[in-house]
């Protein structure tokens, strides 16, 4: 948990840029000021790094590691960090579906890694979005087989 207090002299530019940064994170706000991540080495180094950029602006911030108290707190959090990317998986296969050339191809694997940088629970559309886009860049390629029958 990442809770902030930004300092009051050049709030709006640092409010700004401290929101996308956060947003680029997938945050879930647990109140104003309050942001959640699930526990990991990566997410815990990506809360110090904007708790420190806070201070160095003359704010406060600091990182908590915490639990939920409740079951239904903790789904809900849960559900909050894999219906966000479940959402953007499954426009990825939507998009993959509708047989897209090569540059809107790319433009798909580039959302798809910016998705799995999200994925922190690890969702399991993370495997159907990467293998279509994977078949959708063999049919491009002309490729008959799949990649495990190439290798038997």
């Amino acid at each position: 948990m990442l809770i902030t207090k930004l300092p009051r002299a050049r709030t709006s530019a640092l409010k700004v840029a401290t929101w996308r940064k956060l947003k680029r994170l997938g945050v879930y706000t647990l109140q104003d000021s309050v942001y959640v991540l699930p526990r990991s080495e990566r997410t815990l180094e990506a809360f110090e790094w904007v708790a420190a950029e806070i201070r160095e602006e003359g704010g406060e911030a600091s990182v908590w590691e915490v639990s939920a108290r409740t079951e239904a707190r903790e789904r809900e959090m849960r559900d909050f960090f894999l219906e966000q990317v479940n959402g953007q998986y499954r426009s990825i296969l939507e998009e993959v579906r509708c047989s897209p050339d090569e540059g809107k191809l790319r433009e798909l694997w580039a959302q798809y890694h910016k998705v799995k940088s999200q994925d922190y629970l690890r969702s399991p559309l993370s495997i159907e979005a990467r293998a279509a886009c994977e078949r959708r860049a063999m049919e491009l390629r002309g490729d008959k087989e799949s990649p495990t029958e190439k290798t038997s």
